[in-house]
């Protein structure tokens, strides 16, 4: 009977609410025949949709859970609608949301609904005036803020993430922040803040960043575990981005200057979220969503987020006690756990993951060094830390040099062991490499080869095997001298003594350096030698003499009584009575052959 009462034409409201009294149709109870008679109301030729306005106001036809708003909407999602009839029906639907006649499933088809409303040339509300649309928007949060029945704290999880949703599409970050901090449940971690900031640092250009304000109330309005939660998500993801690698760190750049800047963020270091990420060993008994970074890595990024927010409470250089000093001690100490770090590989593994990470200049190399001890640290080993953070500067560019070597050698030590122990000192290329370099260079140049050998441990252990000689064809042996291959880990024993011979001959005749230096690197690799139980030949001697005596008188230099008479005496232990006769008749210090 309802279906062909609506069939005709001369109804109105008043003739539809008699109609449903006489058929005692209880539209409470059975909101569907409500739905059926807006439907109909809807379709019938009215320019001013006055109608539906009235009925959409009256209590006893629109009933709740009936779906009639969301229809009223979908009805210009459907056809082209002058704006006047469009906001009267919307000031309809506010109207109800103050009331809190709406369901929250019909809320959130509004909002959906919404952006796909048809306005001018066939474009839709939310590609074409975006203005109008985050006005209908504001009215609707209006609305709901001064209901008395329905809050913002009711909203369901549904309503504020399609909200917000549309909200960051059209950029309007200060009415999202509003949203978020007034919706927010500090019981359940939400996605939103991060997504926020995120999308306000995405939509930053260079002309734009003073007219889009940094949305930083919600570090101050939220609690302080999800302020902690949004700063680490933001820059988990911007670290993870897949844009290339200059938009992504401008991105990092603009981010660590807005944390820089925000003086109410210092107080998300005392939250406990910085210590709250799975560790390897319990993801091997829980399953837990795939990590777009290893452990280690966000450790890193959470010290470099620190580190930044310490920045916003003074100076780096200030000493004083900051409120990220606690929770940058626990990481460095969880950082050294995970990596498990028994050999002085903290360093190193540290400022491999840097790398990886790619992230902007902010000192964690000398943060870690701070914090794990050491305050007292030269300018040289600052400007080397900040140049290996930033790969300006290799470690194997590091030990050439002894100045910076120095300060850096016992962070990074395991390292270059690893570096020197690679290298096959006595490999035919490598000696004729370094005797090249001791012919031509001078004493910068000379050094690191010496500090290389120095810190060569198979080379070292090497020598004194080189006791036992190699035996002469003429005497015809049947075992085999050393059958082991050989490398840089098993050098061979001889070739490395007549390495040292052949350092020791190229030093004492270099012609860029000076009787002095020569004599003291000879002197320094007879040291060498002797520590390590290598057998010191006549030619190393002999070199030793050249560079002590010989060079000095060819110079017209001073001998010292005391370097002369060692010198003596190192030559007679390794040299025949022959030479040592041969040496001491010649001119002594002082004396010419004609004086004697």
């Amino acid at each position: 009977m309802l279906e062909g009462f609506l069939d005709g034409n001369n109804w109105g409201i008043e003739d539809a609410r008699d109609f449903t009294r006489r058929l005692r149709i209880d539209l409470h109870r059975e909101p569907r025949y409500s739905r059926q008679i807006f439907e109909r109301l809807l379709a019938r030729s009215d320019p001013d949709l006055t109608e539906a306005i009235a009925f959409l106001d009256d209590p006893f036809l629109n009933t709740r859970g009936s779906g009639n708003y969301a229809a009223a909407v979908e009805i210009f999602v459907r056809t082209k609608t002058k704006r006047g009839k469009r906001t009267a029906v919307l000031n309809a639907i506010n109207r109800a949301l103050e009331l809190g006649l709406i369901s929250t499933d019909e809320i959130c088809l509004i909002i959906t609904a919404l952006p796909n409303i048809i306005v001018e040339r066939n474009k839709t509300l939310g590609s074409w005036d975006h203005k109008a649309l985050l006005k209908h928007y504001r009215a609707m949060w209006k609305a709901i803020g001064c209901c008395n029945i329905l809050g913002y704290h009711d909203l369901d999880r549904n309503i504020v993430d399609a909200w917000l949703g549309e909200l960051l599409r059209i950029r309007s970050f200060r009415f999202a922040e509003e949203l978020i901090i007034e919706t927010h449940d500090a019981d359940r971690r939400s996605q939103w803040p991060s997504a926020l900031v995120q999308a306000w640092l995405e939509s930053m250009d260079v002309d734009s960043e003073t007219s889009l304000p940094f949305p930083d109330k919600i570090f101050s309005q939220l609690d302080v575990d999800s302020a902690a939660d949004c700063v680490i998500r933001v820059t988990e993801s911007l670290a993870s981005s897949s844009a290339d690698r200059v938009a992504r760190n401008q991105l990092l750049e603009r981010w660590r200057d807005c944390l820089a800047n925000a003086e109410v963020i210092s107080t998300v270091a005392n939250s406990q979220v910085w210590f709250d990420f799975p560790l390897p060993c319990v993801q091997t008994q829980i399953k837990h969503a795939p990590l777009s970074h290893s452990t280690q890595r966000q450790i890193i990024l959470r010290l470099w987020l620190l580190r930044t927010l310490g920045r916003s409470t003074g100076p780096m250089y200030n000493q004083s006690a900051r409120a990220t000093d606690r929770p940058i001690y626990s990481l460095l100490n969880l950082y050294q756990t995970v990596i498990q770090d028994t050999s002085g590989t903290f360093y190193p593994n540290f400022m491999r993951e840097i790398h990886d990470l790619d992230l902007p200049y902010n000192s964690l190399l000398l943060l870690a060094l701070n914090k794990k001890g050491k305050t007292s640290i030269t300018k040289t080993t600052r400007k080397t830390l900040e140049q290996l953070e930033t790969s300006q500067l290799s470690l194997s560019e590091v030990w050439t040099n002894p100045s910076i070597y120095k300060g850096i050698q016992k962070l990074f030590h395991t390292t270059f062991d690893e570096m020197f122990h690679r290298m096959n000192l006595t490999s035919p290329d490598t000696v004729e490499e370094i005797l090249n370099v001791v012919r031509s260079g001078d004493s910068k140049n000379i050094w690191p080869i010496l500090r290389l050998l120095n810190n060569n441990t198979p080379f070292k252990v090497s020598l004194h095997k080189a006791w036992q000689p190699i035996p002469h064809p003429d005497e015809k042996v049947l075992v085999r001298y050393h059958p082991a291959p050989r490398d840089s880990r098993c050098p061979d024993p001889h070739a490395a003594v007549d390495l040292i011979n052949q350092l020791a001959v190229a030093l004492s005749c270099c012609r860029h350096l000076t009787p002095c230096q020569s004599f003291h690197m000879v002197h320094w690799l007879y040291g060498y030698l002797r520590r390590h139980g290598g057998p010191v030949d006549p030619e190393f001697v002999r070199a030793m003499y050249h560079a002590g005596v010989v060079r000095y008188r060819r110079d017209g230099r001073r001998i010292s009584a005391t370097q002369y008479e060692y010198i003596r005496w190192i030559v007679g232990k390794f040299e025949s009575s022959e030479v040592i006769e041969e040496l001491t008749s010649l001119p002594q210090i002082g004396e010419s052959r004609v004086d004697r």
